[in-house]
């Protein structure tokens, strides 16, 4: 399931307004990444996202949590510190 999203590039969430990842974290393995998407438990109006990108260190995969609803969550720059 998680290999779905984990082995596609998708940057890292930006300080893009529209952004509605409200909580994210990266590694260096897909394995560490898959192990940690296994045990995210979500609530409703939430999905389980990801992907593969690089920095100057070399690849790198994220897994994260996204809303449909960020103004649900409050102020989006509490639970998205990228947010602006």
């Amino acid at each position: 399931m998680f290999n779905n999203f984990i082995n596609s590039f998708r940057k890292l969430p930006s300080h893009d307004p529209d952004n509605k990842v409200v909580s994210w974290h990266v590694f260096r393995t897909a394995s560490e990444a898959e192990d940690y998407a296994e045990h995210i438990r979500l609530g409703e109006g939430q999905r389980t996202v990801g992907g593969m990108d690089a920095d100057s260190v070399g690849k790198l995969w994220w897994v994260g949590v996204e809303v449909d609803d960020i103004t649900r969550w409050g102020n989006p720059g509490a639970v998205n510190k990228h947010a602006e």
